[in-house]
């Protein structure tokens, strides 16, 4: 199956600057507005948002997404997806990733935080005396 992603929206908006730490939780949704069949395979479209609480910022990703792949292949997809409104999710998975890295560069230009969570490393006494790692 080949699987290939178009971006064709993107939009960040910073509401507000942060001054002081503060907890921020990021939700992410991924909807796919529309799946269709072509003469090739399935071609649809897809939002990716980000929504931040507080409300510091916003990013939205749209695209299209195609599909080609053997024809009973083809047919499962899309029989799934009209029957419960669902993708694989390993197509699912393709969308992410591709939404997720065109996110991080949203959120770096716009000096908000990732959509993503980010590793939380522990430290236990021992290493806190020493502040340095290798990666």
């Amino acid at each position: 199956m080949n699987i290939s992603i178009m971006i064709n929206y993107l939009f960040g908006e910073k509401i507000m600057d942060i001054n002081e730490p503060i907890n921020i939780q990021i939700t992410t949704n991924i909807s796919i507005t529309k799946l269709v069949k072509t003469e090739e395979g399935l071609e649809g479209n897809f939002i990716f948002t980000a929504n931040y609480t507080p409300a510091i910022a916003n990013i939205i990703i749209k695209g299209i997404i195609k599909i080609i792949g053997e024809k009973n292949e083809i047919e499962n997809i899309s029989k799934e997806f009209n029957k419960k409104k669902i993708l694989p999710s390993n197509i699912i998975q393709i969308i992410a990733n591709t939404s997720f890295i065109e996110g991080v560069i949203i959120a770096k230009s716009l000096n908000i935080p990732p959509p993503i969570p980010l590793p939380i490393i522990s430290q236990s006494s021992e290493e806190k005396k020493d502040t340095s790692y290798i990666a």
